[in-house]
């Protein structure tokens, strides 16, 4: 892939995938206006979520914060309370999601006129605090809310984005990112880095990452600085391969069993009323399936 230019073919890629972040932003404009309380937007990594919201909450200029790590629902009360009147930015706190404690929280936080001042309490044997929440909140994850009935009570308090790009969407925007060139590498240098990922990454049978295009990047210049003796193509393919194996770690049997509990959501999501189509979308055995699906329905 060594074309200076976008083949038709690739713009209509690319322009597909600007409409969706331009969806991410125009929802990010209508927490911040206040015409919704909040917005959960959720997609798989790399295919920027982050680096949109926020760039659209600085292009606004509306005061926010961000954060991205563990939580527990005390330490997101004291983060609404320090920021009362600011839209908060929750980025994968994956925990938060499954404690009711904090969706409680959440609930109170988003629960009325997006204009008006909202009470937020929490309770425990010694306190009992409140605060009033004028801002808004945005909440990017990895993963679909559950199916239960108290993340089916924030998923009607918010406005819901789901941000799946193609892999030919993602390859058409690094290839329009090489286009631009890099710091310290000429167009033709960061072509050559773009297409060896992604040629590599379909070879790995791994999904396009706008991360790895970056970190690719990176690869190249320390190695064409004199600073790696190994050529930046192994730098770049051990960094895929270190991907590639990390879904095969391990993990604890009721981390498997939640995590094809997980996939039976989404397939019935996208495919309600095929069983069939559930089935092929989640790829577990027919005894597995029909298991988890029988547990995640008996949460509805």
């Amino acid at each position: 892939m060594n074309q200076m230019t976008l083949s038709g073919e690739q713009q209509i890629h690319l322009q597909s995938f600007q409409a969706k972040l331009t969806l991410i932003g125009d929802r990010v404009r209508s927490v911040a206006g206040l015409y919704h309380t909040g917005c959960y937007l959720v997609g798989r990594p790399g295919t920027s979520k982050s680096y949109t919201v926020k760039g659209q909450l600085n292009q606004i200029g509306v005061a926010w914060v961000y954060k991205n790590a563990r939580m527990t629902p005390m330490g997101l009360f004291s983060f609404i309370a320090e920021h009362p009147d600011q839209i908060l930015v929750l980025d994968d706190i994956g925990s938060l999601f499954k404690s009711e404690q904090a969706l409680q929280i959440l609930l109170s936080a988003l629960d009325g006129d997006p204009q008006k001042a909202r009470v937020v309490t929490y309770k425990s044997k010694d306190e009992d605090l409140r605060v009033q929440f004028t801002g808004g909140i945005i909440a990017l994850s990895n993963f679909p809310l559950r199916s239960d009935p108290l993340a089916k009570a924030l998923g009607s308090r918010v406005v819901l984005v789901e941000h799946e790009p193609t892999d030919e969407e993602i390859a058409a925007y690094i290839h329009q990112l090489a286009l631009k060139g890099a710091d310290g590498l000429t167009v033709e240098e960061c072509i050559e880095v773009s297409g060896f990922l992604i040629t590599e990454t379909r070879d790995a049978d791994l999904r396009l990452d706008l991360r790895q295009y970056d970190k690719a990047v990176r690869d190249y210049r320390q190695y064409k600085n004199g600073h790696s003796q190994t050529p930046w193509h192994d730098l770049v393919r051990t960094s895929l391969m270190r991907l590639a194996t990390e879904s095969n770690e391990p993990i604890s049997k009721k981390e498997e069993i939640e995590n094809q509990r997980q996939l039976v959501r989404q397939a019935i999501q996208q495919f309600p009323d095929d069983t069939h189509a559930q089935l092929s979308a989640t790829g577990l055995k027919k005894s597995t399936f029909y298991s988890r699906r029988k547990e995640v329905l008996a949460e509805a």
